[in-house]
């Protein structure tokens, strides 16, 4: 029996002002955005609508059952997906390297001014999804911070400063009684 092909990653573009640009998305660039980092990124980030939606995804994630998700939530995900629409190019070695040195291909973002920012969060957050990093997603336990970050499963902080105020809280708490 013949092995499958190995998994090519995905490359996907943004149309930009009518040239593909290559959308290089990190987790914690988007993360940092949705708390309200001012970090740089896709343009589409900039506007508040979609880090609310996006926002709005990531409590729907971590709301789900230990990472299982269930159907209602794939589904709402796919619904606000349908409205991207996305052209298979082939690009140049000179724009994309390949290891075999033959062109690659890519998914470019069909530049749409009506593209609602459901469907750019939506978007955003199905790379997140499937690029594995939101295994690591957690959400602050300071009570009153609603920070996101990335961290191992033991992490229960976004900062240290977000742990130091926790510590101190307590000992005034201790110290209290």
């Amino acid at each position: 029996m013949k092995k499958a092909l190995q998994r090519q990653n995905e490359v996907f573009l943004i149309e930009f002002k009518g040239k593909p640009m290559i959308w290089d998305f990190f987790a914690q660039e988007i993360v940092a955005a949705v708390n309200g980092s001012p970090l740089g990124g896709p343009e589409h980030l900039i506007n508040h609508r979609v880090l609310a939606e996006l926002r709005a995804w990531l409590d729907r994630y971590l709301a789900e059952d230990n990472g299982e998700l269930s159907d209602g939530f794939l589904d709402k995900l796919n619904a606000d997906l349908r409205e991207i629409h996305y052209t298979r190019v082939v690009l140049p070695l000179d724009v994309l390297p390949s290891e075999i040195g033959v062109p690659r291909n890519a998914y470019m973002r069909r530049s749409n001014p009506n593209n609602t920012p459901e469907a750019l969060a939506a978007d955003d957050f199905s790379k997140l999804l499937t690029s594995g990093e939101l295994k690591r997603l957690r959400r602050c336990q300071l009570e009153g911070c609603k920070n996101y970050f990335l961290g191992p499963p033991q992490a229960k902080w976004c900062s240290k400063s977000c742990g130091s105020k926790f510590r101190v809280r307590k000992k005034r708490k201790r110290e209290s009684l």
